[in-house]
């Protein structure tokens, strides 16, 4: 990702990061997949000199050069907003929402991470979940502790109850970053912990 960047206010850079997205969408086709999640905290930071706004605007206008790119490849482009331990630019669903409106393509959606809701929003993931049901389009689960459903404090059940609501259809992904269990383990306490809540839904 070097010479990449969402937020820089430089023309050639935001062309070389549109571009690149573009590929990602191009990507995603062939491989058969159909989300592509926009994390990246390292490479959306405000830079110095670029307020917040102008940083929204030059971001809507990298994404807004990407988006033709995923409809055609039947691909959606989601934006993850993060806490402010990861970035400074996208902390709540909110703002995240206020970038979707200003690039105003309908393969531009919302991705909901719950660690990073617990962890920047001041309402429930639950509220959350239902505030923004119609941009919804990816949700990563887990846990404050950096592992995933039942392998923490974090009480999934009235998440996974609010998913259900408001008749979520996509996916839900386990996202660890606390690798020390094992991966096989993580997935089947994951699996097993989310199963068992859906079956009581």
């Amino acid at each position: 990702t070097d010479g990449l960047y969402l937020t820089s206010p430089d023309p050639d850079v935001q062309a070389r990061t549109a571009a690149y997205l573009r590929l990602l969408a191009r990507t995603c086709e062939t491989l058969g997949g159909r989300v592509l999640v926009f994390g990246s905290p390292q490479q959306r930071n405000l830079l110095p000199g670029v307020s917040t706004e102008q940083a929204l605007k030059i971001a809507a206008t990298v994404f807004g050069q990407a988006t033709p790119e995923f409809e055609s490849c039947n691909v959606l482009l989601c934006m993850e907003p993060l806490t402010q331990k990861e970035t400074d630019f996208v902390n709540t669903c909110a703002q995240a929402a206020d970038l979707i409106q200003r690039v105003d393509h309908p393969s531009f959606i919302l991705h909901q991470d719950v660690k990073a809701m617990l962890g920047a929003e001041s309402d429930s993931v639950e509220s959350l979940i239902h505030q923004y049901r119609d941009i919804c389009g990816h949700v990563h689960v887990n846990d404050t502790n950096l592992l995933g459903p039942g392998m923490g404090e974090t009480d999934f059940a009235p998440i996974l109850k609010a998913l259900h609501d408001v008749e979520y259809d996509g996916w839900v992904s386990v996202e660890v970053f606390d690798y020390s269990p094992g991966a096989e383990k993580i997935a089947r306490d994951s699996m097993r912990c989310m199963q068992t809540i859906v079956a009581s839904l």
